[in-house]
């Protein structure tokens, strides 16, 4: 037995882009310079023979370009607007209008495709005023096609306007490029795709997370089309309930727990058990581990400008609740340290990227092997720890009380004799004359040489008392030192008889 089912095709499906596509200019999401001059044109009725409209995709050109051909051609325009009722702005609807030509320069860039529209343009239009021709990505065109296209696009018939929209200008020869007024599109701004997207979802009933529909509005990158395809395909993978949680799910993307675990792990003195297995098991399960690496570098410049002071979110990229958790990462970070994390890990994509590695596995290896090299440098102690631990154990040897307060007091750093005439004039007593001074302050001077030496040997006699009996009980590290380090502890240059010695091993 054979069974027919009817299904009714009458009501066909538009997808969100081609449902939402703007048929005014008041309904153009951004491009209002573009706009705005396009309007002034048509109030002064200065339209040009030539237009170029460059930018990225999916942010309005040929949508523009559409609605300047229906004004030019509406006959019956609300001022600035067509009217989209009448029959020559239906027709440029249904895509059955004889006047509005669009061609698809990808697929007709061959030299016979331009001489046929050489021919064509000396044909007026059937209802409009003007027959306009949209040429998309014109920059696929062929030198010899643009060389035809030239004396046309100079010289076109009054009843001829040619709008050409390219993602790539500098493909297109400066001869083309001179005869158009051109205009940029610009990329869209997240936040503003965020509010466009929101106005969507009410007219649709869909209920949807405003941090989803930023994460929806970065996927898309400043592309209204991208947006709402990505939009889309959210619909139909959340059934109903969009949430933050499931656009991640969709786009693949690292959560920012993991990025925030690894740094953790990173700066604390973690095993490197603990280290790697994030990575271990991002590679487990499936994960892209090239673009873990790029996600996460993302991640570090997002660190550093929270570490300074930034938080916008539309700067930043990120939802208000990961701004938070970043936040209460980086407070008690120096900086120094998150730049460092962040050169290497940028080492790291460059090597990657000039090594070509495609294969996870290698990219695997890469990764673990700069995250241990990674935590091994945060984790050594650096030339100024060295040098403050050298004050501890000279401030120890003489005897002093070691407080934070006694270790890191502020010296003057103005020369000694103005300071010495600064407090004479204060005092307004014993006034002393400059020579006075500073004969004052040469005594005081070889006063404090003459006590660090005493120092000097005093710590000596002790290295050489512990040298001989053999202990190293209050001392905690080998001196094998730099001669630089030796000199700025103990104030003197190096010489082979003055060198600290070393203790012995055992």
């Amino acid at each position: 037995m054979v069974f027919f089912i009817l299904i009714n095709m009458s009501e066909h499906y538009k997808v969100l882009a081609r449902r939402y596509r703007p048929q005014r200019f008041q309904d153009v999401v951004e491009q209002t310079h573009a706009i705005s001059a396009l309007e002034n044109a048509i109030k002064e009725n200065r339209l040009g023979s030539a237009y170029l409209f460059y930018g990225p995709r999916g942010v309005g050109k040929t949508t523009i370009a559409r609605i300047l051909a229906k004004r030019v051609n509406c006959l019956n325009p609300q001022g600035v607007e067509p009217c989209n009722e009448c029959e020559s702005c239906k027709e440029i609807l249904n895509g059955s209008s004889l006047d509005v030509i669009e061609i698809d320069a990808a697929s007709n860039r061959r030299i016979e495709d331009i001489r046929d529209l050489r021919e064509n343009v000396k044909f007026k239009p059937i209802i409009g005023k003007k027959k306009v021709y949209i040429i998309d990505e014109v920059h696929m065109l062929t030198k010899e096609s643009f060389n035809a296209l030239l004396k046309t696009l100079e010289e076109p018939p009054e009843h001829v306007l040619f709008i050409l929209a390219t993602t790539e200008i500098n493909k297109i020869p400066e001869t083309i490029l001179s005869r158009c007024q051109i205009f940029t599109f610009r990329k869209v701004p997240i936040i503003r795709l965020q509010k466009y997207l929101e106005e969507i979802a009410k007219k649709e009933n869909i209920q949807v997370e405003k941090d989803a529909l930023f994460l929806i509005a970065k996927k898309g990158d400043g592309s209204v089309r991208d947006s709402l395809s990505f939009f889309e395909q959210i619909i139909s993978y959340c059934d109903g309930n969009i949430t933050a949680d499931k656009v991640r799910e969709l786009t693949d993307s690292f959560s920012i727990d993991i990025m925030i675990q690894i740094t953790h792990n990173l700066l604390n003195n973690s095993s490197p058990d603990e280290l790697l297995k994030p990575i271990v098991d991002i590679f487990n399960d499936g994960g892209d581990l090239e673009r873990f690496i790029w996600e996460y570098l993302e991640f570090l410049r997002i660190c550093i400008l929270i570490h300074k002071g930034i938080k916008d979110k539309d700067l930043l990229g990120l939802i208000g609740e990961d701004i938070e958790k970043i936040s209460n990462l980086v407070q008690n970070i120096p900086f120094e340290k998150l730049f460092t994390i962040f050169d290497e890990i940028y080492q790291l994509k460059s090597r990657s990227y000039f090594l070509r590695i495609k294969n996870t596995y290698e990219a695997r290896i890469l990764i673990e092997v700069s995250l241990l090299k990674i935590h091994d440098k945060l984790h050594k102690p650096s030339l100024d720890e060295i040098i403050h631990d050298l004050n501890q154990l000279s401030k120890l040897f003489e005897g002093k009380d070691i407080t934070e307060e006694n270790l890191f007091k502020h010296t003057n750093t103005e020369n000694p004799i103005q300071n010495e005439l600064k407090k004479n004039l204060i005092e307004n007593t014993n006034i002393k004359t400059k020579s006075e001074v500073e004969k004052e302050i040469t005594e005081n001077t070889n006063q404090e040489n003459s006590e660090k030496n005493n120092t000097k040997n005093e710590f000596l006699n002790l290295l050489n008392k512990a040298k001989s009996e053999n202990k190293q009980t209050f001392i905690q590290k080998e001196f094998n030192l730099e001669d630089e380090i030796q000199s700025k502890f103990l104030g003197t240059y190096i010489t082979d008889e003055n060198k600290i010695p070393k203790l012995p091993n055992n």
